[in-house]
């Protein structure tokens, strides 16, 4: 068996285990178990962030601290900040700041961003993990089907980019990810927003777009990482999962596209509200 195969069916493998699990928990566990699930998911993405450059334990008990009483403000006061949180607006400014350098200054970032920056890794896995709570109150299908737009995204990107990938999209912040890549991504992805919205009473017009819009933010946090990683000069940020690498290297895509999903979904909820 070839390498490549070896390696697909790795990630294959991983991959339906993942989906296995998420389906499970998002389907059938209470708000509360699952809520519990996504807090120690995101503390996992905090510790590995830190531990790509092997920070001091006081610097990590100092950031785990801020992100449980960040976590419980979030829950005992969160509804002062509803729709949504003051800091899950921070967390999606940044993801728009590194959109725009990404895709409009011919995929510069600035040097703020890092690994040794544990400031932007706590803001922007608070920020993963308060969307999901809000999500989680909302619709569950409608979260399995942001979650899944983004994995299937990233697999098509995969296996076209794999098979017929010749030519380098950003080569400077990622250039084994190809335009051809990108486009099976995007086909993929659209193929199966458009069967949500066919056959999921949960996936209204409205939410669909959320879905489209958010698809260039998965590329963008594939990117982001890419970048991070190359910076640090690491392949994978750990290899807790066969295939993928670390926690970082698999939600790389979600932890930028969820939280902007459900910010296209509440600014097409304002704008409807004018007509």
């Amino acid at each position: 068996m070839s390498e490549l195969k070896q390696e697909f069916l790795k990630r294959s493998t991983t991959s339906i285990f993942i989906s296995v699990v998420v389906i499970s928990l998002i389907l059938y566990s209470s708000n509360l178990i699952l809520n519990i699930f996504i807090s120690i998911l995101s503390l996992a993405l905090l510790l590995e962030w830190m531990s790509v450059l092997k920070s001091s334990n006081k610097k990590r008990s100092i950031f785990l601290m801020l992100f449980i009483v960040l976590i419980a403000f979030n829950h005992y006061f969160g509804g002062l900040f509803q729709p949504i949180s003051f800091i899950t607006m921070l967390g999606i400014t940044v993801w728009i700041v590194v959109a725009y350098q990404i895709f409009l200054k011919h995929g510069r970032l600035s040097s703020n961003f890092a690994f040794n920056n544990f400031w932007i890794g706590l803001l922007l896995v608070i920020t993963f993990c308060l969307v999901c709570f809000q999500l989680v109150t909302g619709s569950r299908i409608f979260l399995l089907a942001v979650i899944f737009n983004i994995a299937i995204f990233d697999t098509g990107a995969y296996i076209i980019g794999k098979n017929f990938g010749r030519n380098s999209f950003l080569p400077k912040l990622s250039p084994n990810k190809t335009i051809e890549g990108l486009i099976g991504g995007f086909i993929s992805s659209i193929f199966f927003i458009i069967c949500a919205f066919l056959f999921l009473e949960e996936v209204s017009l409205p939410l669909a777009l959320t879905l489209i819009f958010a698809i260039p933010f998965a590329l963008c946090g594939d990117y982001f990482f890419s970048f991070l990683k190359r910076k640090a000069d690491v392949k994978d940020t750990g290899n807790i999962l066969p295939g993928h690498g670390g926690l970082l290297d698999r939600l790389d895509s979600h932890l930028a596209a969820i939280p902007m999903t459900l910010f296209f979904s509440l600014l097409l909820h304002t704008i409807g509200s004018y007509f």
